[in-house]
């Protein structure tokens, strides 16, 4: 197996943001190269875009690359979560249900992962009911430990902002109860 140049340096890039105390001057250069030398480089475009999201906050860049990304190759199925939990965090919910709805239709992507990330996007929408269900139903497509202890936490984690929801409800009836004043007939 050979791997090009651009491949290197993406994975150079990769193993420098693992762990917890990760290099970024070295990642930033080797996507920087590896992007250099294939400027359609799915892997590295989808790390940048990432980057670009989740630590520097600049949403419109992380689209840009997740855009490039998916005109380069359509199939690279990697893209697709990275990319709707970014329109999440940028409140592009409307935007996030259609790239969810594209991306179901791609073959090999990950159904766990885009459950999970429907599931958020009903948690933004405080639909906390319909959230677990894509919850249980991301359940049924995964196939390691480690993501159904995942999932397991979110359930929980939802199944708790449920619970306050319910609570809050019926605090308000209690009130409105409380203040209803029966006058007599002699009033």
């Amino acid at each position: 197996m050979a791997l090009n140049i651009a491949d290197q340096y993406y994975l150079k890039a990769k193993g420098a943001m693992a762990g917890f105390c990760s290099d970024w001057e070295e990642a930033c250069e080797a996507i920087s190269y590896a992007i250099s030398y294939d400027e359609n480089h799915c892997p590295s475009l989808c790390l940048l875009g990432k980057i670009q999201a989740q630590y520097l906050n600049n949403y419109e860049a992380a689209f840009e690359n997740f855009d490039k990304c998916i005109a380069a190759d359509i199939n690279y199925v990697q893209v697709y979560p990275e990319y709707i939990k970014t329109l999440i965090w940028a409140n592009e919910l409307a935007r996030a249900k259609q790239l969810l709805a594209f991306a179901q239709k791609i073959k090999g992507v990950d159904i766990a992962e885009l459950c999970w990330c429907e599931a958020y996007i009903h948690e933004v929408e405080n639909k906390y009911k319909k959230g677990l269900k894509c919850l249980k139903k991301a359940k049924q497509h995964i196939y390691n430990d480690d993501y159904i202890y995942f999932i397991e936490n979110e359930e929980r984690r939802l199944q708790n902002k449920l619970k306050k929801v319910k609570k809050r409800k019926s605090k308000r009836k209690k009130k409105k109860i409380a203040k209803v004043k029966f006058n007599s007939i002699l009033d």
